[in-house]
């Protein structure tokens, strides 16, 4: 490695000698890089910095100088200490002066990478409703599970029927007979295509004694998903019996009314009356 002393002929303290050092090496650097930068400056358009990241990426520590200027290394004369006895500054030539490499510069285009990572400690809500249906329940010959038809009950008890809502406020809305005969008719295809959906689901969760593995859980979302297509198709059939001065008396339908198709695939509404395992007997007319 080539040195190079310098010499001076005046007394000097540590102190001094660390200041006048430090000018000295600025004088060196400032000169050196006026005259390295005018020679490189003319004409350079390298790359633009954007492309900084993607090389640190694709090379990682052998860099090619993407998104880097081309600046050479600036400083040559480096110092290495001071002989007190001699007074003599103490010089190293820098061996990456001039030198244009990114990998051997100081010169860098920082960058930052995020990296976003969630965790979902809580447990889904269909598996969560899976298991309590398969649960043992206390009955009147102590705990035991469920039987087909309680459990097809238990998931019709979560279902929501819009007509059934409508004759339940039937004299507020003053329905015609003729409006009533037609959602009773509706009501009756809805709630057998619910059941339709339920019964089976029922019988194969009970095949299952208590299970609440990947293969329940899947039928038990298919059915679900089933549902809520044919739970939308309600507020169209409905919409079409009512008047528009019955429908302001039920504010939340013209919402459901209002709600786009792309929308539906995502909403969940549940206002009670549901679809239950078997209808009512009627009463008989006096």
């Amino acid at each position: 490695m080539l040195r190079r002393r310098a010499t001076s002929h005046w007394p000097i303290s540590c102190a001094r000698f660390w200041r006048a050092a430090r000018r000295r090496h600025e004088r060196v650097c400032s000169s050196t890089e006026g005259r390295w930068r005018r020679s490189k400056d003319v004409g350079d358009r390298g790359p633009t910095p954007s492309t900084s990241s993607g090389e640190h990426l694709v090379h990682g520590g052998s860099l090619r100088g993407w998104g880097s200027p081309a600046t050479p290394e600036p400083v040559l004369l480096v110092p290495r200490g001071f002989d007190a006895s001699k007074n003599r500054f103490l010089y190293d030539v820098n061996p990456r002066f001039a030198d244009t490499r990114p990998d051997r510069t100081l010169l860098r285009n920082p960058f930052r990478i995020v990296i976003d990572v969630s965790f979902n400690l809580s447990t889904n809500f269909d598996l969560q409703q899976l298991r309590r249906a398969v649960e043992p329940v206390k009955g009147p010959q102590g705990w035991q599970r469920r039987s087909a038809d309680s459990l097809a009950a238990f998931y019709l008890s979560n279902t929501s029927d819009v007509y059934r809502l409508l004759m339940e406020q039937s004299d507020s809305l003053l329905l015609t007979n003729s409006q009533v005969a037609v959602i009773q008719r509706a009501d009756s295809v809805f709630s057998s295509r619910i059941r339709a959906l339920y019964i089976p689901l029922g019988e194969f969760l009970a095949r299952g004694q208590g299970g609440a593995g990947k293969a329940e859980l899947d039928s038990v979302q298919a059915t679900q998903k089933t549902y809520w297509k044919i739970f939308w198709e309600q507020p169209e059939i409905a919409g079409d019996v009512l008047t528009p001065v019955q429908m302001d008396l039920l504010p939340f339908f013209k919402v459901m009314l209002a709600t786009p198709k792309k929308e539906r695939e995502h909403s969940e509404w549940r206002f009670g009356h549901p679809v239950t395992f078997a209808d009512k007997p009627k009463a008989a007319s006096p």
